[in-house]
């Protein structure tokens, strides 16, 4: 128990040191990346992660007419697509 906290502990420094550096860069060293381009990427991030659970709710509606399992299933595969969207937006929010 001890040590998954500090595991823990240890990885909250770790983003904070991150957050810090980060905020210290120079403008010079900073990508420099627009708002257009935060807003047409983040909406793609979106409907990656929105039109799964979408189709998948509307999927089972339709197959086991039934509101209830399609909401519990649609929330299922929103969550998971939500756990992949690190990793998502890492790939299309890098500027090469």
């Amino acid at each position: 128990m001890e040590i998954q906290l500090n595991k823990i502990l240890n990885k909250i420094y770790l983003v904070f040191i991150t957050i810090f550096e980060i905020s210290n860069v120079s403008d010079d060293k900073r990508p420099k990346i627009s708002i257009r381009e935060i807003a047409l990427r983040g909406t793609i991030i979106a409907a990656i992660i929105t039109t799964p659970s979408i189709i998948t709710f509307i999927l089972i509606w339709i197959v086991l007419d039934n509101l209830i399992y399609a909401a519990i299933v649609g929330t299922v595969v929103h969550f998971t697509a939500m756990g992949f969207s690190l990793k998502i937006s890492k790939k299309i929010l890098v500027k090469k």
